[in-house]
């Protein structure tokens, strides 16, 4: 897929400057081969790419003073850790909620007989399609 640079800018005083992602739409920064994620991971994408696409060297980066720093390896740091309480419930609620999810839900229909009676007949309903997700992925360059 070709990246239209020029979605993601804007002219401001004749030179082109970056548009304001807070006024864009999902589709024009898919456009630009952005994908929906979280801060966390966007600050891991960013410190891959700082030290030349190696994991092993944001492990190992000693700019202490970045702002990203902390949050190098994916997590953050200030977060509590959860309680073994906590993980357990929210294990079972997970449970509970992919259990209903899965088992087929039967509901009754009344389909007529050859004889001309009608009877009740349990049927399954048809899942509906997901369409979520971006869909293109980023092209690796970029122009800093």
């Amino acid at each position: 897929m070709s990246i239209n640079r020029t979605v993601g800018l804007e002219d401001r005083n004749g030179a082109p400057v970056g548009r304001d992602p807070r006024e864009m739409t999902t589709e024009e920064l898919g456009q630009l081969g952005h994908e929906r994620i979280s801060p966390l991971k966007a600050l891991r994408l960013r410190c891959v790419d700082c030290c030349a696409g190696s994991a092993a060297e944001v492990r190992l980066c000693v700019s202490v003073t970045c702002p990203s720093w902390p949050f190098r390896m994916g997590r953050s740091p200030w977060r509590q850790p959860i309680s073994d309480a906590t993980r357990e419930r929210l294990a079972r609620s997970a449970f509970k909620i992919a259990a209903t999810q899965s088992a087929p839900q039967k509901t009754a229909a009344s389909v007529e007989t050859q004889e001309g009676g009608a009877t009740t007949v349990a049927r399954t309903p048809v899942a509906a399609k997901s369409t979520t997700g971006m869909g293109s992925k980023s092209e690796g360059g970029h122009d800093h």
